[in-house]
């Protein structure tokens, strides 16, 4: 077996692994590309044990290094960064040597790396979230350049039918420069409500086929979008030892700060991961103004008469994360007793 760390950038990687003759470390330099990486593990005695830090470059390099059948361990950055300020400088060729020691000795931060299956269902929801932010960012150019020329659209929706007849109208009495932008914005936000649809249907489908979402989907706020964004986000839940970790991981859980007799409750943290936030904070929100009773809406009132719609609104998103994870137990369970 050989123990092999890269330390990846985007046009060249430094590798750490140790001499198969000597046993002592060996480092140096490739080209970050498949090739280069096929053609240094070959050099190497099998199997392969491979490290690297979770980068935004990582899942392609993740998927070359499985194909060509290594075993990988993602080291968390955050985590890892703690252990590399002890150091007094920073080389790239120390980061690989120091992956190489951790993965060696146990002591590697290690991080969640998706399957496929996970990869396309974050891709699609994240890509949901970047496609409404673009649409209305061009709703809001529209009605700004409008608002300019003297002309206001009391429609709140700018793709409905009568407020694209106005737009039309608009565009033919104002300017040529303006005219020409506006027709621009107007073909690009059609092109965007397009590509949201077809999204929707994709994140639908996937809702339809998967018995955890379905199951979710029966409670009070949450919708196929909502539900596979947690549920993308969340990944394998058998990593979180209970929900208090799902939470955390999420971001809900305020920091805290004790010294003593006296204890501060500060702020929601920053590092989490903020995808996952905004779906469980989101689906607060669909499920507090529900008609239908439901823990997160009950939580939601108490807490808003004491400290306010802010913090009841994240009280309320731990509950939805509560949801979702006892769901996921409950019907392991049932699947389990069924086997």
């Amino acid at each position: 077996m050989t123990n092999i760390a890269f330390d990846v950038h985007q046009k060249t990687s430094t590798f750490a692994h140790l001499d198969p003759s000597t046993g002592d470390p060996v480092s140096g330099r490739i080209l970050t590309n498949r090739d280069e990486f096929a053609k240094l593990l070959q050099t190497l005695p099998r199997p392969w044990v491979v490290t690297l830090e979770a980068t935004r470059s990582t899942p392609a390099i993740c998927a070359w290094l499985a194909e060509l059948g290594c075993e990988i361990h993602l080291a968390d950055p955050q985590r890892l960064s703690a252990i590399m300020e002890a150091r007094n400088d920073k080389t790239d060729k120390k980061d690989a040597l120091l992956l190489l020691d951790a993965l060696q000795h146990g002591y590697l931060p290690e991080a969640y790396l998706a399957d496929e299956q996970v990869r396309a269902q974050r891709e699609l929801t994240r890509a949901h979230r970047v496609l409404v932010r673009i649409s209305t960012m061009l709703r809001n150019l529209l009605r700004a350049m409008m608002a300019r020329d003297g002309e206001i659209i009391d429609a709140k929706d700018l793709c409905g039918a009568g407020a694209t007849d106005e737009l039309m109208q608009w565009l033919e009495r104002v300017s040529a420069p303006c005219g020409m932008i506006g027709t621009l914005y107007v073909s690009l936000l059609h092109q965007v409500q397009l590509a949201v649809a077809a999204v929707d249907e994709q994140i639908k489908q996937m809702a339809d086929d998967d018995p955890v979402a379905v199951e979710l989907m029966e409670q009070p706020g949450k919708g196929p979008l909502t539900t596979m964004g947690m549920l993308a986000e969340i990944g394998d839940i058998g990593r979180f030892p209970s929900a208090k970790q799902l939470i955390s991981y999420a971001g809900l859980a305020p920091s805290v700060r004790q010294s003593g007799e006296k204890s501060h409750t500060g702020r929601l943290p920053l590092r989490c991961n903020k995808h996952l936030r905004y779906w469980a904070v989101t689906c607060a929100q669909s499920a507090t103004r529900s008609n239908k009773p439901s823990r997160a809406k009950e939580v939601y009132q108490r807490v808003k008469h004491r400290h306010g719609p802010n913090a009841a609104k994240i009280a309320a998103a731990r509950e939805i994360l509560k949801d979702v994870y006892y769901t996921y137990q409950r019907m392991q369970q049932v699947a389990e007793e069924a086997a």
